[in-house]
């Protein structure tokens, strides 16, 4: 009976020696894949980082870093689907879905409808619905991942508070890691991948995950830096055009008429203007000068000018009366101008051996007219609205032409509110006064002295301060 407790004994002690010998082997075998398994996924991870740089020279689109970047790290990780989402407006901003791998990552609330459908309709509905949704940067749970400023893992979706979902086959089972794409201190956007059938990430996938998605911030704040600056070179190329086909369509130089000396100055705040100024044959007899502002800056503004300059040149030929060639540019630009903006003009007709100036005048600056008789400087204000505002019979009730007379040695002075408005670094405006005792001051001396020393004493008075508005001038000399 001894004996055959002694052999339990050691069979017990064999027996437990035996099972710990498996469960440390067991152990040592697990840790040992997790190390493996481990040592794989840094090695892709490196790969894709490798593969980041490279596909950052090659090609920096957004399309391109867009895909990689999902696609990369869903692979990384062992993700199942992934989708990125970025923020598009950073007035009003939404976080719009960019790019989807192939198997879709719905980590937003689906509608109800999708439920009812099947197979390929149901998972071409699917893609949709999360190719086309937007979500509110601070709605759900995206929303909390790009306010929370770190990774969030979420093991179940659907019970997560956050998400906001109701309960169905789609998303039941789904683990979802999401991540903030912080670029300096610029919101990007959020990177999400999933694992579906009840499948989980590791802590080895989220760190992963984590590194991964802050090197993608980098990589997609470069390639957005990218865009944008190669949009901007293009855009400055094409203005720079547009500045060039605007400075054609200006007069290169006053016309020279016998009974009258003109001179101009034109200086644009941006690279296209709304200034308008124009010289015009009428007739065998007679000479047309316009001068227009358009309200607004820019392309938009630019783009009405050559509209008012094309009408205006049309109409003027033959024709004695301003204020019916005025009539026809309203009439041409009121259908496509926008409601927001509006055009002043000033249109004169000079007559060889006549001192009658005839004009109409819709909206614009009233003109000077120095008097060299009586060394005085007074305003001309026929009245008359802005062009672009009315549809036709309000405005042309409102402007009618006006003659005056200008005797020899007079001058007449048209210039834009870009002149009178101009600041300097207190914020205080050139103004009419200052306009009214520089004119006074160079008329004696010429149409071109008149331009020259309002240009000058517009640029000394501005000083440093930034050019607002466009400036231009026109001097009307009566020999």
């Amino acid at each position: 009976m001894e004996h055959f407790l002694y052999v339990i004994a050691i069979i017990a002690i064999l027996g437990v020696s035996i099972y710990l010998f498996i469960r440390q082997r067991g152990a040592a075998l697990r840790e040992r894949e997790q190390r493996e398994a481990i040592e794989t996924e840094e090695k892709r991870m490196f790969h894709f980082l490798h593969g980041l740089g490279e596909s950052l020279q090659e090609d920096s689109s957004p399309p391109n870093m867009h895909r990689y970047i999902v696609t990369g790290v869903a692979e990384v990780v062992g993700a199942d689907g992934g989708i990125l989402y970025l923020l598009d407006n950073p007035e009003f901003p939404e976080l719009v879905p960019v790019y989807q791998t192939d198997r879709p990552a719905p980590v937003i609330p689906l509608p109800a409808d999708l439920f009812q459908m099947e197979g390929l309709r149901q998972k071409r509905r699917l893609r949709s619905f999360l190719q086309l949704t937007t979500v509110p940067r601070g709605a759900g749970l995206l929303g909390r991942v790009l306010e929370s400023d770190q990774t969030v893992y979420v093991e179940k979706l659907l019970e997560d508070p956050n998400f906001g979902g109701t309960s169905n086959p789609l998303q039941t089972g789904l683990a979802v890691l999401m991540a903030p794409l912080v670029y300096g201190q610029k919101e990007v956007g959020v990177l999400a991948v999933i694992k579906d059938r009840g499948r989980t990430f590791s802590g080895n996938d989220r760190d992963v995950f984590s590194s991964i998605a802050e090197q993608s911030s980098f990589a997609l704040g470069s390639a957005i830096i990218h865009a944008e600056a190669h949009d901007k070179r293009r855009l400055d190329d094409e203005l720079k055009q547009a500045s060039e086909i605007q400075r054609i369509l200006l007069p290169k130089k006053p016309p020279g008429l016998k009974d009258f000396r003109l001179a101009s100055a034109f200086r644009a705040a941006r690279m296209v203007s709304g200034d308008y100024f124009d010289y015009v044959a009428v007739d065998k007899m007679r000479f047309g000068v316009a001068i227009g502002d358009v309200c607004g800056k820019g392309i938009a503004a630019s783009l009405i000018m050559a509209m008012c300059r094309s009408t205006l040149r049309n109409n003027a030929a033959g024709n004695l009366s301003p204020a019916a060639v005025l009539h026809a540019v309203n009439r041409a630009i009121f259908p496509d101008i926008r409601e927001d903006m509006f055009v002043s003009l000033l249109y004169l007709v000079l007559t060889k051996e006549s001192n009658e100036v005839r004009l109409a005048r819709a909206g614009h600056e009233p003109p000077m007219v120095y008097r060299k008789a009586t060394n005085s400087v007074e305003s001309v204000e026929p009245p008359g609205m802005a062009a672009g505002i009315d549809d036709g019979e309000v405005f042309e009730r409102s402007l009618a032409d006006f003659s005056l007379t200008l005797d020899t040695g007079d001058l007449l002075l048209l210039y834009t509110d870009g002149v009178i408005e101009a600041e300097n670094g207190n914020e205080e405006e050139f103004g009419l006064e200052r306009l009214r005792e520089t004119l006074l001051g160079s008329a004696p001396r010429g149409a071109q002295a008149v331009v020259d020393a309002v240009s000058d004493a517009v640029t000394a008075f501005a000083g440093s301060a930034p050019q607002s508005d466009d400036i231009t001038l026109i001097a009307v000399e009566k020999r």
